[in-house]
């Protein structure tokens, strides 16, 4: 038990950071605002003839100056494409065509009644982040696909709503470098690991969409634990009473059935159990299609030589996954009568996007300041400053991994797409940790956790605003503030306990997954 005055200073703190967060300007403009600092940045960098040169490149890169007259002319002539090519927002609005669909049939809030509204309430917060713990392997769309899900399971049962969006957003977030389900990020990541392995590598030393897999799996099994107990101990008992109004449920309210809101989330009807049963047979009959596809040699899912690994069904798990949602929940939609004719299923996607106007516009400056920074070098400066700065102060080891983790940590909070900070960070680390004798799944395995535990504090993290809009469904006082607060109590006990797993494996000699050793080169 705490005392009565580490409570009180406890409560201090979440006040400050309350006030601190609700200072935070707009996104849309935050992102404005840093893209100067980080302008003037490269001004000063450019002056002084500043250059990068990564490892095996043939020549140092100067840092470009982005307000400079060839700054502004590429802004300009590339904004179009940076909007539309910011990463998170294909992603999130494809799956959300498919969750969409499946959410205003019904669909998911009838899975909410069935399943998850049988499991006892003082259970839910941590089933909740168990399963938000494997969101990885749906990408980025996870933070914006559970915390409604996470909301609906906890109000099925009593529970604040509010808290089971905030506990399915922090253990995605934080464990997104963990999981025991292989996803889509596991085989990005480990292509571009490969493809930056320095010449004179020994030979056997291999990268794999599996390097990570056991770091993963412990991190797993022990991160959601914690999380769930923080939820429960300190984040729910603080939010403010829970009041249910008609209006607080997802959804446009033209499903099936009618009554209050707490009429609905309790009752599954006979129509709707047997819909709920044949869409999930269809989605089964549809991922057993997939699978086979991908399994079965010569299967239009494998890759070259039937490579199972570097094959399109990891590429195409998005799309997968949006095809997924459609299929059970249009044939739900179509048993319970909300579907009726073809016509209704573009409208229901049309109905599911018009939350996420707030999002696209995000995404607009967001597409801006990232290609503007990786244009102006900056970020590989950084990083091969920083891998010169380890060099120099003779580093290496454990120690030298803490910095790195330090230094994803940071960047992430800048550049907030797994994927896109390892394609500026693999270059730079990788050539250096093998240089140091330590296999290349060792430094990717520190940079998963530094990316995933500044997460939920980054004010740059899109999907931070899109869970706000959730909380708000349910409390409409819920701040910005209140949110970075939620969050600041997750980040220094889940970073401490990273650190722990990873020295654990370092120490013991424990592989990061198959194949991998810790050490390479005797």
């Amino acid at each position: 038990m705490t005392s009565a005055g580490e409570d009180e200073r406890r409560s201090r703190t979440i006040g400050l950071v309350e006030r601190v967060g609700n200072r935070v300007p707009h996104p849309f403009y935050l992102f404005w605002y840093l893209l100067i600092l980080v302008g003037v940045a490269s001004a000063v960098l450019a002056a002084t003839g500043a250059s990068a040169r990564l490892p095996g490149a043939p020549a140092a890169e100067p840092v470009r100056n982005i307000l400079s007259v060839g700054g502004l002319q590429h802004l300009l002539t590339t904004m179009v494409d940076n909007f539309i090519g910011f990463p998170p927002l294909g992603v999130v609005l494809a799956v959300l065509l498919g969750v969409g669909v499946a959410e205003r049939t019904g669909f998911l809030r009838t899975v909410v009644a069935a399943t998850l509204a049988k499991v006892p309430a003082r259970l839910m917060p941590f089933a909740v982040v168990y399963v938000a713990g494997q969101g990885h392997f749906m990408g980025d769309a996870a933070m914006v696909i559970l915390p409604p899900l996470a909301a609906l399971a906890f109000r099925s049962v009593g529970r604040h709503p509010v808290a089971g969006a905030l506990g399915a957003f922090a253990a995605t977030s934080v464990g997104y470098g963990s999981g025991l389900i292989v996803g889509a990020l596991d085989a990005n990541l480990a292509a571009l690991s490969e493809k930056v392995l320095p010449p004179g590598t020994p030979p056997g030393v291999e990268t794999s969409v599996l390097m990570n897999y056991y770091i993963q799996v412990v991190a797993a099994l022990v991160i959601p634990a914690v999380v769930g107990w923080i939820l429960v101990r300190y984040v729910e008992p603080g939010l403010a009473p829970f009041r249910p109004e008609p209006t607080d449920v997802p959804g446009d309210g033209s499903g099936p059935g009618s009554g209050s809101a707490d009429e609905q989330d309790a009752t599954v009807t006979p129509v709707q159990r047997r819909a709920l049963k044949i869409a999930l047979l269809a989605t089964l009959g549809f991922v057993v299609l997939v699978v086979a596809c991908w399994l079965v040699p010569g299967g239009p899912l494998q890759g070259d030589d039937g490579a199972l690994v570097d094959s399109p069904f990891f590429d195409a798990i998005v799309p997968l996954i949006m095809m997924s949602f459609l299929v059970v929940g249009i044939t739900y939609g179509a048993l319970t009568g909300v579907v009726t004719e073809a016509a209704d299923v573009p409208k229901l996607m049309a109905q599911a996007l018009a939350p996420m106007l707030g999002f696209v516009v995000l995404a607009f400056s967001a597409g801006q300041f990232i290609e503007m920074f990786s244009w102006s070098r900056v970020g590989t400066w950084l990083a091969v400053e920083g891998s010169s700065g380890l060099r120099g102060a003779g580093l290496d080891g454990f120690p030298a991994l803490m910095i790195a983790l330090v230094l994803c940590s940071v960047m992430a909070m800048l550049i907030f797409s797994g994927a896109s900070l390892w394609a500026v960070l693999a270059p730079v680390l990788i050539p250096v940790f093998v240089g140091l004798g330590l296999h290349p799944a060792v430094i990717q395995a520190t940079y998963r956790i530094g990316d995933s535990i500044t997460n939920p504090i980054s004010p740059l993290n899109p999907y931070l605003y899109v869970l706000l809009s959730t909380t708000q469904r349910y409390d409409s006082r819920f701040t910005l503030g209140m949110l970075f607060s939620r969050m600041a109590l997750f980040v220094v006990p889940v970073t401490v306990l990273w650190v722990g797993i990873l020295a654990l494996f370092y120490f013991t000699g424990t592989p990061m997954g198959p194949g991998t050793t810790i050490g390479i080169g005797g």
